[in-house]
């Protein structure tokens, strides 16, 4: 992986950042040594505020007065309130007469504490009111701030404005009105903060400059050279959120006055760990106009996304992993907030692998702090922003723990994520070597990860096996499980999962899928070609502009309260031809499974050779069709025929040796692919004894046209499962399949 060589590559851009500033201040004069202006500073920012796309109708406009950050009006403890299946914008009464109360905007540099009459004994203390971005709530002090040594010489009398436009830019370029930190009050002592109502810890961020920001705003330099260059950056994803601490945002020159702007803060979670946020305001949006915000999580070794208008890689993004990214967001009129999950790149902490015990309450952290900006829109409650959910992979994980823990995420749109990981990565107690060595060397090399994963991982490469600790850790972290969170969610949820995807299969998604069904949650599921796998189609937009139309949809519909759209069918998926297909229901009304039975055979069981997978079982991502295999083919189909679910195997058998699992694949004989790139793990026992086992394959989506056939292959060894302990012989006496059916009648096909 190439991140070492891109820190080393941030590292020099640092220095050369370092020296570009102390030329800059050379070239300021050694006598521009005074203080800044000391004319409004709200005048300079907005002078400075660039333009952004044109307004979208999803946001919600207010009045001035409604613009400061909220207090806390509710006295009564904080509990989940129940689904809403739309959202109303209209305010509540209580609202609507705070609304016609007189209010004074408060300085942004003073702290706002009510009167001890007007405020209620059990109400959390108000957060620092102010309306410019970059907030810092912090935590109540005994003593008082001091100013820096450097300031008290300047405190009593203001100082004229150097005369050198440039020695006044980079003067600037250091205060609030550039999106610097703002600096500590210098003699009010701080108020107490809001209480997260999830977490019930303090809400406090600090905000964060990346380092030549500044230099967006010299004269000339800054709009002609520097801030195209970073605007070039900011569209090249992943590689501008690995810069973003250095270049950070491109400036908008020439925007109104008062014009929302993107900015970073660091946000104490429960445990004092730091997590590095960034907030991106909706596109369009005007001064004192608020927005939902959907919160969009980064895949494993990923950094938060930081792009703020559409690339040209999003329509490859949704395609292959099923994500819609966050400059389609922003001009679909969110507020999108992005962040660095704990344990990597700038957020402190240990990788937990999305434990709702840790990571969660960051999303919580992160959503009471939301609460408090002047661009989110509000839902009546405790710290309760209008707010939605969307990522991919660990992006997507984290939405189904959160949305267990925290019932004021309003919709969720999780991709290629999991139910537990139990079940994706030690599937029918096989270990998924292959998947595991590569994930473990990424988080080993490029997080601070939990100290259990990699000896769980050396130990489960070398014997095929999991402990019983470490299965009893992955139980803790996905949404099914023992912990059932799964159960506890009520936030609408679009589930959205890959046919190909070979570490997170359509089984995951179809178990949280049943609960939530049986639970009357809103659920629609999509079945898409992609994931963590490979897709023959990788060059047909088709599957990103089915999931880029219903996420959206989903979430206009869910989060931002139009009831009049509609998000579709409940279950929309792709076959092996990449034809899209729409249902009304999930799961799906099924018709006469195809059947096929046959005598099977001895195996040989040895590892690796003659096995599925490519290049002798070293990468997981696709599986190919064996020549050490029993094959069992079905009859030609007479109609047009679509699969769809998971076959059901029974194989009768008997054998000797120390292998623990024989493996069974579907492979199309009109291509000779394997359907899905999936392989199933059978436990066997081999004591030389007769036995029987009946188990359900990993779910497929195929069309059989007429006169086409399938096999079943079961195979020795596996790419996905590979291990070095899969030796002995396998006499098969009998295999059945049964290839569950869709009702025709109840399917249409898409043309997208």
């Amino acid at each position: 992986m190439t991140n070492v060589g891109a820190a080393a590559h941030i590292g020099r851009i640092g220095g050369l950042a370092a020296a570009l500033g102390i030329g800059a201040a050379i070239i300021c004069g050694a006598g521009a040594a005074a203080a800044a202006p000391t004319e409004s500073p709200n005048s300079s920012a907005d002078a400075a505020t660039p333009s952004d796309p044109a307004p979208t109708s999803a946001k919600d406009a207010s009045s001035p007065d409604e613009q400061a950050n909220p207090t806390v009006t509710s006295t009564e403890p904080f509990a989940p309130r129940k689904m809403r299946s739309a959202r109303s914008n209209t305010p509540s009464e209580e609202e609507t007469a705070a609304a016609r109360e007189p209010k004074e905007r408060a300085d942004p540099t003073e702290l706002v504490t009510p009167e001890p009459e007007d405020r209620d004994e059990r109400e959390p203390d108000p957060v620092i009111s102010t309306p410019t971005p970059a907030i810092d709530i912090t935590p109540a002090v005994t003593g008082e701030r001091t100013a820096p040594e450097n300031d008290a010489a300047d405190e009593d009398e203001p100082t004229t404005p150097v005369d050198t436009p440039l020695s006044w830019t980079v003067a600037a370029a250091a205060s609030r009105n550039t999106l610097a930190p703002t600096p500590p009050p210098t003699t009010a002592t701080l108020a107490a903060p809001l209480i997260d109502p999830v977490t019930h810890a303090p809400v406090i961020a600090t905000p964060r400059t990346p380092l030549l920001e500044p230099l967006q705003y010299l004269p000339i330099i800054g709009p002609l050279f520097v801030t195209p260059i970073v605007a070039f950056v900011n569209q090249i994803p992943v590689i501008s959120d690995l810069l973003h601490p250095i270049l950070g945002y491109p400036l908008q020159w020439g925007s109104p006055p008062g014009t929302p702007r993107p900015r970073d803060v660091m946000i104490t979670s429960f445990d004092g760990t730091q997590i590095y946020v960034h907030f991106m305001p909706a596109a369009g949006l005007q001064s004192g106009e608020r927005a939902a915000t959907i919160l969009q999580g980064p895949g494993l070794l990923l950094p938060g996304a930081t792009n703020l208008t559409p690339t040209l890689l999003d329509g490859i993004i949704a395609d292959t992993s099923g994500l819609v990214y966050t400059g389609t967001l922003r001009t679909a009129g969110y507020n999108v907030v992005t962040w660095d999950p704990r344990g990597e790149h700038n957020s402190g902490g240990r990788l937990e692998q999305d434990s709702p015990d840790f990571d969660a309450k960051d999303v919580s952290a992160i959503i009471s702090w939301i609460a408090t900006q002047p661009e989110a829109r509000l839902d009546p409650g405790v710290l309760d922003p209008r707010v939605g959910m969307t990522g991919a992979s660990y992006g997507g994980g984290i939405q189904l723990v959160s949305a267990a823990t925290d019932p004021r995420i309003d919709a969720i749109v999780p991709a290629i994520a999991w139910n537990t990981l139990n079940t994706a990565q030690y599937k029918n107690d096989a270990f998924k070597s292959s998947w595991a060595t590569i994930l473990t060397a990424g988080i080993t090399l490029f997080t601070r990860p939990n100290p259990a994963i990699l000896p769980a991982t050396i130990y489960g490469v070398l014997t095929g096996r999991q402990t019983a600790a470490e299965q009893e850790r992955l139980a803790q972290l996905g949404p099914g499980g023992p912990r059932d969170l799964v159960g506890k969610i009520t936030a609408p949820t679009l589930l959205i999962q890959g046919t190909v995807d070979t570490l997170f299969s359509l089984q995951e998604a179809d178990t949280t899928a049943a609960t939530l069904i049986a639970n009357g949650v809103p659920t629609k599921v999509i079945w898409f070609c992609g994931g963590h796998g490979l897709c023959g189609n990788l060059f047909d937009p088709t599957d990103g502009v089915l999931i880029q139309r219903a996420t959206l949809a989903w979430l206009d519909r869910y989060v931002n309260g139009n009831t009049a759209t509609a998000t579709g069918p409940q279950f929309e998926f792709v076959d092996q031809r990449w034809q899209f297909y729409a249902s009304d229901r999930y799961p799906i009304t099924a018709d006469s499974p195809v059947v096929a039975s046959g005598s099977g055979g001895q195996l040989p069981l040895v590892p690796f050779f003659g096995g599925s997978g490519p290049l002798l079982g070293v990468l997981p991502f696709a599986a190919s069709k064996a020549y050490n295999a029993l094959n069992l083919t079905t009859a030609p189909a007479e109609t047009t025929t679509h699969v769809v679910g998971a076959p059901q195997l029974t194989v009768n058998y008997s054998g000797t040796g120390g292998a623990r699992h024989v493996y069974a694949q579907l492979v199309d004989d009109s291509t000779g692919q394997v359907l899905g790139n999936q392989i199933t793990p059978i436990p066997v026992t081999l004591d030389g004894q007769p036995r029987e086992i009946t188990i359900a394959l990993e779910p497929v989506a195929h069309t059989l046209r007429p006169g086409q056939t399938v096999t079943l292959q079961l195979v020795a060894s596996s790419t996905t499962y590979a291990t070095l302990t899969s030796f002995g012989s396998l006499q098969v006496t009998g295999m059945r399949l049964s290839l569950p059916t869709v009702d025709p009648t109840t399917i249409t096909p898409i043309a997208i």
